[in-house]
């Protein structure tokens, strides 16, 4: 990490510069350095301590941004594989009991012409999904009867295989397994699932139907999509032994590997080819109760490139930025306390330096003094380097906090659409596979269906249905469409109505076994009037392709499915919700009930304008919070969306909410420090120290001889006796003085002061108070001639204007008109309420 490196570095260098100073008061100011050395001991202990939680707290965030980032990305590689072999496990049982293959099986007479029909019956399959290389029909005698792949030369040759013997036993509904198989030529290890072809109607063996999964061929389209971003690290998926089946960089970590796993959670750091990674492994989440065999995602990231990324965030509006910032307690403890510890720490070097400018002399120690001056100044340069590296070190922490959630809600978005895009993948297939169907298109084909007809569509409907389980209801429609049989039986009722939406017009009026169609997403009473997708294919004559028939429907259960979706990708984080919407922000589905489908997305235009197959992420204050808010366009997978002439966009949306929005009030002008050179002086000696200070957001200014020293405001103790005026009580030289709050006391409407400082002032022989102040400035030499009197009317005797530029004035506060009002307002009753506490604190 370097960046945290120079800052220890840096933190290091200002540490020998206190002991530097430190040795030079003692050694020059004996007598003024007994009252600054131990006030000084104790900031820098303090700001060891702040060194030590700073450092840790740059390392944690910055490991914790690394290991998000790797965690995601390898999560998101294995989850998507099991999901799309989840998606496999339901084509297999629907290509077992497809009529045509078993009645191939069957026929022990079967011909050449026969194999050829059957061929192009698979390959009729497999142009709908590029997801398989091979589809192998076998006798029950492991005879392979026919297959897909002209190269893979096994027609006529039994090959019987345990994991063949396995299926055909038909204890499992499926067998899926991973290894180098006779099946398929080369020795590569191929990825298939195995199913029984039984008896129509019986559960008696008659055959198998291998389908076997382009394995290499999906990772590399996932790996593809996961390491764009060229950050160093090697992704794989390894199986229960350890072993690396599939790799993003084969010619750095090889398929065959057997690697080191480290559980998630751990910070593992491995040893690989002469260099040290850190090492994630983590399991699937599974995907309906489906698991797989078993493998898991590992991910290695050399070290010295895990941390390089550092996101820069002046592309995010300064007033966002700087108002979150204000609200770091919101959503980062360490950053809040860091800052807060920075603050105390720079203002006790404030007090150091404020306190050497207005401490009592006599001519004894005059000499002195001048050599204290300039270990003053060296105090303040110390104390300005120290604000500036923690405020550096602090924007480059809050820098990491914010870009992390910058790049996850950009990331999950980006998993969610692409989660989306293959599901809609499967749906376009999954209709132009069933439309397939020879027993549902020799139905179609008649003149005249008859009940026992209608029971047979229903009844493959139904099966269709239990083995797919994300459709709300299948429909089959005749060439008028009349929908003549449905798949719920709840939807019962929809048999018998005729369809006259465009997308059922464009599948009656299409030929083409290649082609399916959507509805747009809208309510539509076939699934309750709520909004979904509907897809559809064109059913044609099994013996007359060029004449359509009818078409198949499928209801995509939206509502359930894309909120899973969404679900899933969030990992359940309490602070984030996500939407799904369209370009032209209406809501397809959300994680949030606040957000219904149907209604508009209000966020800014530009975010609707991602492009397809990008992402984006921005800090907005939106719905009175800070939000990180990423969003992605959905782009293709496959042939979907890429070659079919579907176009449809949808925009991934996720919300991670940072903080509460609280409005701020940021007056640059009355922050930047004043100094003497904002003066101009004429040559005359005719001047005065005014000791000065900040009292909501106004820079007053008091005689510096009034003034005895600045103390901390969190030493105020609390007493009986005190109201609006005085807050409390605060030890000086082993004495109690009454604290007083300068805003009530000239019957001001603000609130009371956030003091972070006390100036005790001596008003008097017997008179001492102190007043609570937000801010310590300096103690400046005015000419007289440049204040400007005021009438006593009030407690400001004189008005000093700055000649920097700006509009800033220093107000002089006549510290007797103090004690007038205190007496004004009848407030020494409540000191004298408030003595006999003070003494017997000041006796105890």
């Amino acid at each position: 990490m370097p960046d945290v490196q120079e800052c220890n570095k840096s933190i290091s260098d200002l540490n020998d510069q206190w002991d530097n100073i430190k040795l030079l008061s003692e050694i020059n100011c004996p007598i003024q350095s007994k009252s600054v050395l131990p006030n000084m001991t104790k900031i820098q202990n303090g700001f060891i301590d702040l060194q030590e939680e700073l450092i840790d707290t740059l390392v944690s965030e910055k490991l914790k941004k690394m290991e998000q980032k790797i965690i995601s990305k390898t999560q998101v590689a294995i989850d998507i594989l099991i999901r799309n072999l989840f998606e496999r496990t339901a084509d297999i049982g629907f290509l077992a009991t497809d009529d045509d293959i078993r009645r191939f099986v069957e026929n022990q007479d079967r011909t050449d012409g026969d194999r050829s029909l059957i061929l192009k019956r698979m390959r009729d399959y497999v142009a709908k999904y590029s997801v398989y290389e091979d589809i192998i029909v076998l006798d029950n005698n492991y005879r392979v009867l026919a297959n897909l792949d002209e190269q893979n030369d096994i027609r006529g040759k039994q090959i019987k295989g345990p994991n063949l013997i396995k299926t055909m036993d038909g204890e499992q509904s499926f067998v899926e397994y991973f290894k180098n198989s006779k099946l398929q030529y080369g020795d590569k290890n191929s990825h298939i699932f195995s199913s029984r072809i039984c008896r129509e109607g019986t559960s008696q063996a008659i055959g198998l139907i291998c389908l076997c999964f382009r394995f290499e061929n999906e990772m590399a389209q996932i790996f593809e999509k996961l390491t764009n971003d060229y950050d160093g690290s090697v992704m794989t998926i390894i199986d229960d032994a350890n072993m690396v089946i599939a790799s993003s960089d084969e010619n750095h970590v090889p398929t065959g590997t057997i690697v080191e796993p480290v559980e998630s959670g751990v910070n593992g750091v491995v040893y690989y080819r002469g260099s040290d990674y850190i090492s994630k492994t983590i399991a699937t989440q599974g995907y309906q109760k489906y698991y797989g065999l078993g493998w898991k995602g590992h991910v290695m990231i050399p070290l010295h490139l895990a941390f390089r990324d550092n996101r820069n965030l002046k592309c995010i509006d300064s007033s966002v930025t700087t108002g979150l910032m204000h609200q770091a307690d919101s959503f980062s403890t360490e950053l809040n306390e860091i800052i807060n510890k920075t603050q105390t720490i720079n203002g006790s070097l404030k007090r150091i330096v404020y306190n050497g400018q207005i401490i009592a002399r006599d001519d004894s120690i005059d000499a002195e003094y001048s050599r204290l001056k300039p270990i003053l100044r060296a105090i303040g340069r110390i104390g300005t380097n120290t604000s500036s590296l923690f405020q550096s070190s602090v924007s480059n922490l809050f820098s990491t906090v914010v870009s992390t959630s910058l790049v996850d809600t950009s990331f999950l978005a980006s998993l969610s659409v692409d989660i989306m895009d293959r599901n809609l993948y499967e749906r376009a297939n999954d209709c132009r596979w069933w439309a397939l169907d020879s027993t549902i298109r020799r139905i179609l084909a008649k003149d005249v269906i008859s009940t026992p007809d209608l029971k047979q569509l229903t009844d493959i409907l139904v099966y269709i249905n239990d083995l797919y389980t994300v459709y709300s209801n299948l429909f089959i429609f005749d060439k008028t469409g009349t929908i003549i049989a449905v798949s719920n039986p709840s939807r019962a009722d929809d048999i018998g109505k005729t369809l006259t939406a465009p997308y059922v017009s464009e599948i009656l009026a299409n030929a083409k076994q290649e082609k399916y169609f959507v509805s747009p997403f809208e309510q539509t009473e076939l699934y309750d009037h709520r909004h979904t997708y509907i897809y559809g294919a064109s059913i044609t004559d099994f013996n007359n392709h060029n004449r359509t028939v009818g078409g198949i429907g499928i209801v995509f259960d939206s509502e359930d499915q894309f909120k899973t979706i969404l679900e899933e990708s969030l990992h359940s984080d309490n602070n984030t919700f996500a939407v799904f919407a369209d370009r032209k922000k209406m809501i397809l589905s959300s994680t949030n009930d606040a957000y219904k489908v149907g209604e508009i997305l209000d966020l800014p235009d530009e975010l609707f304008t991602v492009p397809n197959g990008k992402t984006q992420s921005e800090i907005l204050v939106y719905e009175n919070s800070y939000y990180s808010i990423g969003c992605a366009c959905s782009s293709c997978y496959r042939e979907y969306k890429n070659s079919d002439g579907y176009h449809n966009d949808v925009i991934a949306f996720v919300f991670e909410k940072m903080a509460d929005y609280a409005e701020i009030t940021i007056n640059k002008s009355n922050d930047k420090e004043i100094e003497q050179s904002d003066f101009a002086f004429s040559m005359t000696n005719e001047h005065k120290k005014l000791a000065t200070f900040v009292i909501n957001g106004q820079v007053y200014g008091l005689e510096q001889s009034y003034v005895v020293e600045a103390l901390e405001a969190s030493k105020t103790i609390s007493i009986p006796g005190t109201n609006a005026v005085i807050r409390g009580a605060v030890e000086f030289n082993d004495h109690y003085y009454a604290v007083v709050d300068a805003l009530a006391l000239f019957d001001k409407d603000e609130p009371s002061l956030n003091a972070s400082h006390l100036l005790l002032l001596k008003l008097s022989d017997d008179e001492m108070i102190a007043i609570q102040v937000e801010k310590l400035v300096s103690v400046l030499e005015i000419n007289l001639n440049d204040i400007q009197p005021v009438e006593i009317s009030s407690a400001i005797t004189g008005i000093i204007c700055l000649t920097d530029g700006s509009d800033r004035t220093i107000l002089e506060m006549d510290p007797q008109i103090i004690l007038e009002k205190l007496v004004e307002n009848q407030v020494e009753e409540d000191l004298e309420a408030a003595l006999p506490m003070l003494e017997s604190m000041e006796t105890n």
